[in-house]
């Protein structure tokens, strides 16, 4: 077709004629060539519409996204016993603190019981009452009761448990996870000329963690762990371990003590009678150090670690003090940060996995975060050196993620 009126191609029985508009409306063709024309009016003469759109009497409109919930479920084992519901009620007192913050943010705040069966039920229960996300629960058993109910009703959860493990798509973990602290520290070491280290650690889901994220470690930073051991968490058990790593440490050795409170003191002193002090050891530590108690403990000073950076880490515990009259657990931050940074997705409209999964990264009161595909939270950490008056920034924390989560 030649312009709007030019030649006409079309196929009459088996032969292809030519002609011009006004030729065919003149000849005897023009009730057959009334039909084409009119198609090319449509399709050629102007960009081709819809039949759809050309002849419904009501053409559809577009339809607006559905509406993201607003209401945040939150379980915690708030009857559990011991210590453990002490930290729940800590935790939820910090989730209701975000939300008087932030002035937004709708919680449903379910008891997790500690067990499977009650954390089910719970999680049901805030899905029925239309939470669009769950935030918790804290136990490694409840996260794995949860993960399937949500993910059947295709809703992501944001948990407190450190047991990597329990990740699974749609689960991610708001945690201060062991990978993170070892990678960094050992990172660290490497980089000041330690690349030889070894580990003496509890017998314990934590220390088992602890030591296979420092063969981890050590592996991507081209170090060498010399020797590890571990020790139950009594001062009689601590003596052999601790002279068997004795052995081991050469000079310019490092050696990884993920301990704190109390059992750190303990295992210092059962260094110190072979040998081993500061001065003759780079000590190396984890979050557990983040206490009053190992900052007077001889084997921690001038030991380094990754952590949160103290002016944060302050800041947060003021703002709660202020509110309750009393210091928090320091995990009581992670709900703080995961109420805001659920109340931001909500803001945003997209708390789909690849909404929460954002590799730029949020701030948070523990400093900068985000989340991988696998679960997994990547925290940007400072390096801090232990000493007297407690710990000092040696490294500062990155502002931004400067390469993609993995």
């Amino acid at each position: 077709m030649d312009g709007v009126c030019g030649v006409i191609d079309y196929r009459w029985g088996g032969d292809v004629k030519k002609t011009s508009v006004a030729q065919a409306f003149m000849g005897r063709e023009w009730r057959n060539l009334l039909a084409v024309f009119l198609l090319f009016l449509l399709a050629g003469c102007g960009g081709m519409s819809k039949v759809g759109d050309l002849f419904s009497d009501d053409p559809a409109t577009p339809q607006a996204p559905p509406a993201v919930s607003t209401s945040i479920a939150l379980l915690l084992p708030l009857s559990a016993p011991g210590e453990t519901q002490n930290i729940a009620r800590a935790m939820q007192q910090a989730a209701q603190l975000a939300v008087k913050d932030l002035g937004s943010g709708t919680l449903i705040i379910k008891d997790s019981g500690g067990t499977a069966d009650r954390a089910r039920s719970a999680a049901q229960a805030a899905l029925d009452e239309g939470a669009g996300i769950i935030l918790g629960p804290l136990l490694s058993t409840e996260v794995q009761a949860v993960s399937p109910v949500a993910r059947e009703r295709n809703v992501n959860v944001i948990a407190f448990s450190s047991v990597s493990s329990v990740a699974t798509p749609g689960t991610f973990l708001m945690s201060f996870l062991p990978d993170e602290e070892v990678s960094n520290v050992v990172r660290y070491a490497a980089s000041k000329g330690y690349r030889n280290i070894s580990l003496l650690y509890p017998a314990s889901q934590y220390g088992a963690a602890i030591e296979q994220a420092l063969s981890r470690a050590a592996l991507a930073e081209g170090s060498t762990v010399v020797a590890a051991k571990s020790y139950a968490r009594e001062a009689a058990a601590v003596t052999q371990p601790a002279a068997s790593i004795a052995a081991s440490l050469g000079q310019g050795s490092a050696l990884l003590l993920p301990e704190g409170g109390q059992m750190l003191r303990t295992v210092s002193g059962a260094l110190e009678g072979n040998g081993i002090s500061p001065r003759s050891t780079k000590i190396l530590g984890t979050g557990l150090w983040d206490d009053g108690l190992t900052r007077s403990t001889p084997i921690a000073q001038g030991g380094w670690y990754a952590g949160v950076a103290p002016q944060l880490v302050q800041a947060f515990e003021q703002k709660y003090a202020a509110s309750y009259g009393v210091k928090p657990p320091r995990i009581a931050s992670l709900a703080y940060d995961a109420v805001a940074f659920a109340v931001n997705l909500q803001k945003t409209g997209d708390v789909s996995e690849v909404g929460i999964a954002s590799p730029t990264g949020f701030q948070g009161s523990n400093g900068l975060f985000r989340f991988r595909e696998n679960g997994l939270i990547e925290r940007g950490l400072a390096i801090l050196q232990m000493g007297p008056g407690g710990p000092d920034v040696i490294q500062q924390a990155p502002t931004s993620f400067s390469s993609p989560a993995q």
